[in-house]
């Protein structure tokens, strides 16, 4: 029998909408060095996060990145004062498609050697989408 092709999604998806940065990862900033003025002092940019799921999120993206680049996440807790991160991870950029309601690019990423921290972070992330879409559930597809 040959395979059709399709990708199966391995868990559920949630659809959010969450303020984020991103920034290349240390072993592929000699690969992928943006220019002044696109990232911060500490080469972070400025993302949203518009999907979750076990095994990687999705972003909206200002700069093109290109697949197989890994790149380091931060999404701060919600709260007046953003100091704590809900999430810190590293992502490998699976996919990327340009947007067309506004400039940027839809990337799709995943997780990458989460460490035992980052993990934990991943599934109360996942614990709390669950408990807040109860009801709702979250997309297969």
């Amino acid at each position: 029998m040959s395979s059709s092709g399709l990708i199966v999604r391995r868990s559920v998806r949630f659809e959010i909408s969450l303020p984020a940065r991103i920034r290349v990862a240390p072993h592929h900033a000699d690969a992928l060095n943006f220019a002044k003025g696109i990232t911060d002092a500490n080469r972070w940019i400025e993302v949203d996060v518009i999907d979750f799921a076990e095994g990687g999120l999705g972003f909206i993206s200002p700069v093109f990145l290109p697949r197989n680049v890994e790149v380091e996440i931060e999404i701060p807790e919600h709260g007046p004062v953003n100091t704590e991160v809900l999430l810190g991870a590293y992502v490998r950029v699976q996919r990327i498609q340009m947007t067309d309601g506004r400039p940027g690019y839809k990337v799709g990423a995943a997780f990458k050697n989460l460490d035992e921290r980052a993990q934990q972070q991943v599934e109360q992330v996942i614990a709390r989408l669950s408990e807040e879409c109860e009801g709702q559930g979250g997309i297969d597809a």
